[in-house]
């Protein structure tokens, strides 16, 4: 297609993109209006003069013509190059530009001019900081709103499991408590004799011990009771795996003995310390020892095997707890770690067993 020059240098003109043709030695042979309204100059200002020089006036921090520059990417690879570049300009401000060089070969192989077709795209950039920045505050709030979310549900799971426990729990305070009130009556009785023996004085000392031993008792199941129930938040701690398994265990120790269960503990000594969600991984336990509970309501033979041990010494530490109940439908079996799922009647747990 020929066409006569005026409106070659109409259409070029017309053309909103930036359009420099460079000759290899960097040289500025002709640009668009597009191109010297973007750098606010005129054409005798930069036709003749390195490429690099015109853009070093426009910027703030000067740079080497061969610093970076996507001219040698055309000339090594021998193909045209897309490019984003980030400059400041005199006014402070970064400019993005979009740009893509084209060699134009002559026939011996050799470059005899590039052509660049650049673009400002600041305000693209823009745009897409202040999408991204929108969407980071929206993933931000609503992770923060799951979070709340997910510690509520663990708090309503773990009162579903003191529920289960509150009447146990009452046998194990009703029991100490009777023992202190035997002991208070036994107290009172040897007060109120005329002379007291030392042999009398000696029983009085072991019915105290034996008072403040068992109100000791009552302390420690309560305490753990109200730790257990304490909606705290997501914390990770060091911790000791055994001495959280005992914990549990004492929390639960009537819960078994009412069902006939018989425990049996094969902790490994000297099990390193490990680092998580202390509440959280009580809960699991919590929870599993209840389900082990359940399964074994309709069997004869009820054996709970807890195990601890560790892998490579030092990194990896591990728990199994077993049971001689029912076990788990081979349906279900993949459904154990969802969210929300249970099998449970309302009010009993909220399927966050082992999520």
């Amino acid at each position: 297609m020929n066409l006569p020059k005026n409106e070659m240098e109409t259409i070029f003109n017309g053309i909103r993109d930036f359009i420099l043709i460079i000759s290899p030695d960097r040289e500025i042979l002709e640009t668009n209006d597009a191109f010297l309204k973007h750098m606010n100059c005129k054409r005798e200002d930069v036709i003749g003069r390195k490429c690099y020089e015109v853009f070093r006036e426009k910027t703030r921090k000067s740079s080497n013509c061969h610093e970076k520059c996507p001219l040698e990417t055309v000339i090594r690879e021998k193909r045209h190059c897309r490019a984003e570049l980030n400059r400041v300009a005199k006014d402070g401000k970064p400019r993005y530009t979009e740009l893509t060089i084209f060699p134009i070969w002559e026939k011996k192989g050799k470059i005899s001019k590039f052509i660049e077709i650049s673009r400002d795209i600041t305000k693209r950039k823009s745009d897409e900081k202040k999408t991204q920045d929108y969407l980071m505050k929206m993933v931000e709030e609503r992770t923060h709103q799951l979070k709340e979310s997910h510690e509520r549900l663990l708090h309503q799971d773990k009162m579903a499991s003191l529920g289960k426990l509150s009447s146990a729990v009452v046998h194990e305070i009703n029991n100490p408590v009777a023992g202190i009130l035997n002991l208070v009556m036994l107290s009172q009785r040897i007060l109120k004799e005329d002379e007291i023996k030392e042999a009398e004085l000696d029983l009085f000392r072991r019915y105290l011990g034996l008072m403040e031993t068992e109100t000791r008792r009552i302390g420690r199941i309560v305490g753990n009771l109200l730790t257990f129930a304490r909606q705290s938040k997501i914390e990770f701690v060091r911790f000791d795996l055994n001495e959280l398994i005992e914990q549990t265990l004492i929390l639960n120790s009537n819960l078994l003995k009412l069902n006939r269960i018989r425990v049996i503990e094969e902790l490994e000594h000297n099990l390193p310390l490990i680092r998580g969600s202390e509440d959280q991984i009580k809960q699991v336990v919590m929870n599993l020892l209840s389900n082990a509970v359940e399964s074994m309501t309709q069997v004869s033979r009820k054996w709970l095997t807890i195990r601890t041990f560790s892998k490579e010494p030092g990194k990896t530490v591990g728990i199994e707890i077993m049971d001689t109940g029912t076990g788990i439908p081979r349906e279900m079996i993949s459904k154990i770690f969802e969210p929300f799922y249970t099998t449970k009647k309302k009010g009993k747990g909220v399927g966050l067993g082992l999520s």
